[in-house]
This record gives C-alpha cells, sequence and structure tokens, in this order.
C-alpha cells in the first residue's frame, strides 16, 4: 500500500475551504471533502500493521490549525496545483516532527525539502488557461481562519483511478487531550 500520514481536517475548515474553491470547470478538478487532508508525511510502500502500531504507541501533541493564504505550483504534466496554507506555528511543526520520530523507529526517512503545511483543493489540467489559476491567487490571497484544535490525525492509502488519485483512512490517532 502506498501511504501518508494526514491530520484530518476539523469542519470549520473544511467549510472555509470550501468557500473559496474554485467552480468546477473543463479541466478544474476540486477535491471533494473526503478528499481534503494536510500531509504530514508521506511514507509510500509500507505495512500498515508496523505503522499502525508504532503511532499508537506514542501521544501525539495537541495542535491548533488555522488557513493562511492560497497558492499555486507546477504540477506533473503541465498542470498547475491550486492550494490553502496552514498557518505555520510551533504546535505545528512539533506535531509533524513527533510523527517524523515515531516513524524513524521503523526505519523511516523524512523528505529531505523543506515542510510546508498546504491543503490540495484543486487540480488544472495544462489546458486551463494560466490566468484561471492567478485570479484564483489574487482574490483569495488573503484568506485567514481562526485556529481550531485538530482533533485526530490518520494513516491514508493512497490509489490513482483513471489518473486521479483517492485517498482512503485506514487508521486513526487522537491528539493529546482530544
Amino acid at each position: 500500500m502506498r501511504l501518508f500520514i494526514a491530520a484530518d481536517l476539523p469542519a470549520p475548515l473544511i467549510e472555509g475551504l470550501q468557500r473559496v474553491q474554485p467552480a468546477s470547470q473543463a479541466g478544474v478538478r476540486v477535491l471533494g471533502t473526503d478528499q481534503l487532508h494536510l500531509t504530514l508525511h508521506f511514507i509510500g510502500e509500507a505495512d500498515l500493521d508496523r505503522i499502525d502500531g508504532a503511532l499508537r504507541s506514542r501521544p501525539l501533541p495537541a495542535v491548533s490549525l488555522g488557513l493562511d493564504g492560497v497558492g499555486q505550483f507546477a504540477s506533473s504534466g503541465g498542470s498547475t496545483t491550486l492550494w490553502a496554507g496552514i498557518r505555520e506555528t510551533p504546535e505545528l511543526l512539533a506535531l509533524h516532527a513527533e510523527v517524523a520520530a515515531t516513524l524513524s523507529t521503523l526505519g523511516f526517512r523524512p523528505e529531505a525539502k523543506r515542510f510546508a503545511p498546504h491543503i490540495t483543493i484543486a487540480r488544472c489540467e495544462s489546458s486551463v488557461p494560466a490566468q484561471v489559476s492567478a485570479d484564483f491567487v489574487a482574490r483569495h490571497a488573503s484568506l485567514s481562519t481562526p485556529a481550531v484544535p485538530l482533533t485526530q490525525v490518520s494513516v491514508y492509502s493512497s490509489e490513482f483511478v483513471r489518473d486521479v488519485p483517492r485517498y482512503r483512512r485506514e487508521r486513526s490517532y487522537p491528539v493529546a487531550g482530544r
């Protein structure tokens, strides 16, 4: 299984994301609420039971999440990913580090690139004019929501169905105090 660890978004954040998601149109694939998450660590092919045991063995620190701006980045094949940022806080970085430390007991090595907390909210095919993405970013650049407590982190599996990633929650873990 291709696995990753993600923070499950509290309802107020999902509602905030729904308000800024672009309209569905030809070439723009808006993610459904069941697909929205904050990836903490991509693992790849791994044994779910071993990961489950490791994550159950250590408490995860409490954290609150708030939306903070939007952006875009180029993806494979000329497509563009639209995202909403998550406010980077010491508590969020501590959660990210704790999950990494827990997974390191299984030999996992986190990605070398810096953690940039964001939530993918839509994908634009290469045929979509660049102005669509630019307008989205300009319209929602000042996005900001109050922070709300995170209640759980989950292990997700990922599979591609007709070149579209589909995520499924496999196991969940409460954060401290929840």
